[in-house]
């Protein structure tokens, strides 16, 4: 790709194009499955001026840890220890374990993630990360439902989608279809509980708004009151997470 930033296209069936720049300096640019290739370059063009900020900002931030140097992963609202044990011989490449306790004194499991792995560290940067990502998506799986549900409990059956469905995204926390669908980005289980929530009252309000119009901000204000604070808070996160390099 020419310009002043390489960039790399990846198509989709995605509806509109966007921009997203990870903590490494790589641009990747997304765009629909048909989206003509001289309109995503021009809307690249549009946003140098971002992206060049963004890159800028990138820069002046300190260097990341490497993995099995102190580097952390955020869960539940916390930043927690990345431990690595390299066993030559073992079967399975990765295993990731997690405990939220201090070190017990029978069993000697550490606070944090516990990552048992055969691969050798010039592997880890890309696999230590995917192996994190994986075992979030299972916890999402298996923790969202429930706080959907606390929150149809709340506020009424009006308020069920019609169905449920999770993945790990790098550019937007939830989705709602026309027919009533939720997505939700399976990152959130990096962020605290309240903040879930308000993702999930979001989306809640998409059923009967598909929009950001002032009507729909009035119904998620009726879900959540607390909603404008909460979005200041996302932003915040948003930041800490690319920071710490977690998405």
């Amino acid at each position: 790709m020419s310009g002043a930033q390489a960039w790399q296209l990846k198509r989709s069936s995605r509806r509109t194009v966007a921009i997203h720049i990870r903590r490494d300096g790589h641009v990747e640019v997304r765009a629909p499955l048909r989206y003509p290739l001289n309109a995503i370059e021009a809307f690249v063009r549009s946003r140098q001026a971002w992206i060049d900020e963004q890159l800028q900002r990138l820069g002046d931030l300190p260097a990341l840890p490497q993995w099995g140097e102190d580097r952390q992963w955020w869960h539940q609202g916390q930043e927690w220890p990345v431990h690595i044990e390299h066993v030559a011989k073992q079967r399975g490449r990765v295993q990731v374990c997690f405990s939220d306790h201090g070190v017990d004194s029978v069993s000697a499991v550490r606070h944090g993630f516990q990552i048992t792995t055969t691969t050798e560290p010039d592997t880890w940067p890309k696999l230590i990360t995917k192996s994190l990502q994986n075992w979030q998506t299972a916890q999402a799986k298996q923790s969202l439902p429930i706080r959907v549900e606390a929150l149809v409990a709340k506020h009424g059956e009006q308020w069920r989608p019609t169905a449920l469905r999770f993945r790990c995204l790098r550019s937007r926390w939830g989705s709602c279809s026309a027919d009533g669908r939720i997505m939700l980005n399976t990152q959130l289980m990096q962020l605290p509980e309240h903040l879930i929530d308000y993702v999930i009252c979001h989306e809640m309000a998409h059923l009967r708004e598909m929009n950001h119009s002032a009507a729909f901000y009035a119904v998620q204000a009726r879900l959540n009151p607390e909603w404008q604070v909460q979005r200041v808070e996302m932003k915040q996160w948003a930041t800490r997470l690319v920071t710490s390099g977690d998405v």
